[in-house]
C-alpha cells in the first residue's frame, strides 16, 4: 500500500500487506510499529524522481537508509517510482526521471541493500519503455484501455468491461416540449425517449449530458438532456417497437458498442475516470475469461 496513514499499520499487518514508504514519516511509523510488534517487516520504497506526487525526496534517501541499517527489523525488498509521461519515452521528463530512478537505486545497492524488486512501469512503460525493471504496474490496460492514441498501433487489448442498463419507462414527447432538468432538451419533432435508471449518483458522467451515447436494438441511440442523479434519458425515436425493459448497453459491450474511449472523449475525460466512477450502487458481475 503506498501512502499509508498510521492508523492503517494495524489492519495492514493483520491483511499481510507490503507497505509502500513513500516518505521519512511513514517510515518512521513503519518502524515504530515493527518495534512495538516485535516483528520483521518488508516494505518496498517509492522514490519521487520528478512527478512530485507520492515518493521518498532524494535528498531524504541518505538519511533513510542509514536509520535501516541501524534497524534490521525492517527489510527493503523493493524500489519504485512512477512515471509522469510513460507513453512519450523521449520526453525529457521521462529521460530525466529513469536517470534519477536508476541514481537512487546505484546509491541503495552502494549501502549494501539489494532490493529485490525494481518496478516503475505503469501501462505506458510496459507498452512503450525498451526497461521495464523486473515488475510492473497495469492500470488502464487491465480494463482494456489504452494509456494513449499511440499505444493503439502497438498492441491489441480486449475491453473487460460492459455497463448494461434496461428502460423503464418510456416518453412520447410532442415537437417543442422539454424533458428533463434545466431544461436544456427541446424537442424538435415528435419524440420518444427511453428513461435509464442510471446517473451521476451511480457514476455515469453528467458531462455527459446531450453528448453521450449507448446502443439499443443494434443502433446507437443518444443520450439528451441533463443526466440527473438516478436517471438519464435516450433518444430511442428511430428504434423499431421500442419496448420497457429491454436491455441496453451504456458502455463497454461484446464488440465494444460504446467504446470507452469515444465515451470519455465526449466527457471531456479519460476512459480510467468512467471505469472508476462506476460506484458501488452499481451492480458487478465478474465472469472468468
Amino acid at each position: 500500500m503506498s501512502g499509508f496513514e498510521r492508523d492503517w499499520l494495524p489492519d495492514m499487518y493483520r491483511l499481510n500487506l507490503t507497505p509502500v514508504v513513500t516518505n521519512l514519516i511513514n517510515f518512521e511509523w513503519l518502524l515504530e510499529f515493527s518495534k512495538k510488534r516485535n516483528i520483521n517487516w518488508e516494505f518496498h520504497l517509492k522514490i519521487d524522481t520528478g512527478m512530485h506526487r507520492f515518493g521518498l525526496n532524494l535528498k531524504d534517501l541518505e538519511k533513510l537508509l542509514k536509520k535501516l541499517k541501524q534497524n534490521s527489523i525492517l527489510k527493503l525488498i523493493g524500489i519504485m517510482t512512477h512515471l509522469s509521461c510513460s507513453e512519450d519515452p523521449k520526453h525529457e521528463l521521462t529521460v530525466n526521471q529513469l536517470r534519477e530512478f536508476k541514481k537512487a537505486l546505484e546509491k541503495i545497492k552502494k549501502n549494501k541493500i539489494f532490493p529485490k524488486y525494481v518496478h516503475f512501469a505503469n501501462s505506458g512503460g510496459i507498452i512503450f519503455l525498451n526497461e521495464k525493471g523486473n515488475l510492473v504496474r497495469p492500470g488502464i490496460s487491465l480494463f482494456g484501455s489504452y494509456p494513449s492514441s499511440k499505444a493503439k498501433k502497438l498492441i491489441k487489448l480486449f475491453p473487460v468491461m460492459s455497463l448494461k442498463s434496461r428502460i423503464v419507462e418510456i416518453k412520447k414527447l410532442k415537437r417543442g416540449e422539454y424533458a428533463g432538468y434545466g431544461p436544456n432538451y427541446k424537442a424538435k419533432k415528435e419524440t420518444l425517449l427511453g428513461i435509464i435508471p442510471v446517473g451521476y449518483g451511480d457514476g455515469y458522467l453528467r458531462a455527459l449530458s446531450n453528448r453521450g451515447f449507448a446502443f439499443y436494438k443494434n443502433k446507437r441511440v443518444s443520450v439528451v438532456g441533463n443526466i440527473s442523479m438516478k436517471a438519464l434519458y435516450l433518444d430511442i425515436t428511430e428504434v423499431e417497437n421500442p419496448q420497457i425493459g429491454e436491455e441496453v448497453i451504456l458502455l463497454g459491450g461484446e464488440n465494444e458498442e460504446v467504446p470507452a474511449d469515444e465515451l470519455a472523449k465526449l466527457a471531456g475525460t479519460i476512459s480510467y475516470e468512467l471505469f472508476c466512477s462506476l460506484g458501488k450502487t452499481i451492480l458487478k458481475v465478474y465472469r472468468n475469461a
